[in-house]
């Protein structure tokens, strides 16, 4: 275990035993998710998928790494799927399905999940292998390759864009340079706030100078195009040594840290805020504290109307506008990528061009839909503190407020960005919330805005190109091809997606401002519940108020104190 793993476990648990020498009734208590925060942060994996071009040579680099044959080279593009490397005495493979459940396969049988590829999400090689726990808790995942199957990339892309903790990003050096495609994946990885690593493979196939040139041009490259200061590391066939040193070089403290700071922060805020609230509770007298609970729940009922009016309100104000704007900036994407479209439909045929379009149309609605989800947002949270402005509750004052509505911006900014995915997967509870929510409910709303709409290109982008492609075939003649790309291809493309969009679009903003309205709502209510708790315990048993606030306030000075050594202070580089 890290240690700054434990230390974040060790503070939770001495955050409980202060808690539990307070009058907090268990409901509240439990409200406060430490438990559940306990187990995310135990449980918590750092991945850092190897990424590139189908040929880039990834599965061969670890190959060397491992020191041994384990991943299969040179298989098709459609029979690749994510494969995350991890250890274990008991050597096996386990084949994750679309429903979630799995099969296990000896290790010997790769061929055998080769031949049901298309039955499986990714693939989980548990390996014997002291190189593995050498990395520790880093998990290397093997990723297909960028122009792999639009359906197997999709969904490599949807489970682990989120998962990834650091790239490993891989181009050979037969490409010579970043090429559109590599840097449009560059730009996913970047805009989801993930720093990455970058390989020259295959250099054996060039001489030095060459491979020397090559290097310095992709380092100016990055920092041209994403003003990135990178070394690029130059290997041949044998480059697990390089590899194993760059990951040495990782510093999994700063990726645990980047995962867990802002719940951290979030958790601490919440115990303050609830400990607060009691000792104002303690200071006031029955009646003043009725009349509190009375505001708070005015205070429920004045969001719940204006998210009512915020969902009628909700096409109009925000959908209409974003989906022009959206899919007019994929047809200009598309429009802008002629030339690479067209050197892709004369040189690989269909499916070669039907892999381009998809991959220039998913990152163009990952931006696109991302940047507009973005400001959406953002307006939604003001609009809810701006309507709370006004509440007349001492318990709400403008400090609080402004306090909830930063708090909610940085969790819907964290979970924009991926970072909370780790938690946001623990969404579910059978066990009375034994399993881990970021927020109220989980705000990644961009991935579930994607995964739908390119559900719907899988669904006709085949189709629709087969059938216009004969034309192609049988006239190959640049400029012809050109005109049908603008003409026919794009428009085409554009119409499904202006149909199709809305549908989605429209849905996932009900949900954002479902969410952001039910985070203000729990905000408000845990002040409620802390103030009915001390009531009850004020009726049902004598309590002595002074002793009871001394005992309250030394917590609280005893929680600001770990909080400031553990949360609030600076991870080392």
């Amino acid at each position: 275990m890290l240690e700054i793993q434990n230390n974040y476990l060790l503070y939770l648990t001495e955050i409980q035993q202060e808690l539990e020498k307070l009058l907090l009734p268990k409901e509240v208590k439990k409200s406060l998710n430490i438990e559940i925060l306990g187990e995310a942060l135990n449980e918590a994996e750092l991945l850092i998928p190897v990424v590139g071009a189908f040929s880039a040579g990834k599965s061969s680099l670890l190959n060397s790494f491992l020191n041994q044959s384990c991943l299969p080279v040179g298989i098709t593009p459609e029979t690749a799927l994510a494969t995350e490397l991890r250890y274990s005495d008991d050597e096996y493979i386990e084949a994750i399905t679309r429903d979630g459940s799995s099969d296990r396969y000896a290790i010997n049988e790769m061929e055998q999940i080769t031949a049901k590829a298309k039955d499986y999400k990714f693939l989980r090689i548990y390996l014997n292998n002291s190189n593995l726990i050498g990395i520790e808790p880093l998990v290397l995942v093997d990723m297909p390759g960028f122009n792999s199957p639009l359906d197997l990339h999709n969904q490599a892309i949807s489970e682990y864009l989120n998962k990834g903790t650091h790239y490993i990003v891989l181009t050979s050096v037969e490409d010579g340079n970043i090429t559109r495609s590599l840097a449009r994946q560059l730009t996913g990885i970047k805009n989801y706030g993930r720093g990455f690593s970058f390989f020259l493979s295959k250099t054996n196939l060039r001489s030095e100078s060459e491979v020397r040139e090559i290097s310095e041009r992709i380092e100016e490259q990055l920092n041209e195009y994403f003003d990135i200061t990178r070394k690029v590391v130059a290997i041949d066939n044998n480059g697990g040594i390089s590899l194993n040193a760059i990951l040495k070089e990782i510093n999994p403290d700063i990726l645990f840290h980047n995962l867990f700071s802002d719940d951290l922060k979030e958790s601490y805020y919440k115990i303050s805020e609830t400990i607060n609230t009691s000792i104002t509770s303690l200071r006031k007298g029955k009646e003043a504290n009725e009349d509190e609970i009375l505001e708070l729940q005015s205070g429920l009922e004045k969001i719940i109307k204006k998210r009512d009016e915020m969902l009628e309100e909700a096409t109009q104000k925000y959908s209409s506008v974003n989906i022009g704007k959206i899919v007019n900036a994929v047809g200009n994407d598309l429009s802008n990528s002629l030339d690479e479209l067209v050197v892709a439909a004369l040189s690989g045929g269909d499916g070669a061009f039907s892999q381009k379009i998809s991959e220039i149309t998913r990152l163009s609605l990952i931006n696109e839909v991302r940047d507009a989800m973005d400001t959406i947002g953002q307006n939604i949270i003001n609009d809810f503190s701006i309507d709370l402005s006004n509440f007349s509750s001492m318990n709400v004052s403008e400090e609080w407020l402004q306090k909830t509505t930063e708090s909610i911006k940085i969790l819907f900014n964290k979970t924009q960005s991926g970072l909370g995915s780790i938690l946001a997967k623990r969404n579910e509870s059978g066990n009375n919330g034994s399993l881990y929510k970021v927020v109220s409910t989980v705000l990644a709303v961009t991935t579930t805005v994607i995964a739908p709409i390119l559900e719907v290109l899988i669904i006709f982008l085949p189709d629709m190109i087969s059938s216009i492609f004969s034309g192609i075939q049988k006239r190959k003649q640049e400029e012809k091809l050109r005109k049908m790309i603008l003409e026919q291809i794009i428009p085409s493309i554009k119409r499904e997606l202006r149909g199709k969009l809305p549908i989605v679009f429209n849905e996932q903003i009900q949900h954002l401002i479902d969410n952001i309205s039910g985070e203000f709502e729990k905000k408000l209510q845990d002040k409620k519940n802390a103030i009915a708790a001390i009531e009850e315990e004020k009726k049902n048993h004598i309590v002595n108020v002074e002793s009871e606030i001394i005992k309250y306030n030394m917590a609280l000075e005893r929680i600001n104190s770990l909080a400031s050594r553990v949360v609030f202070s600076k991870v080392s580089m």
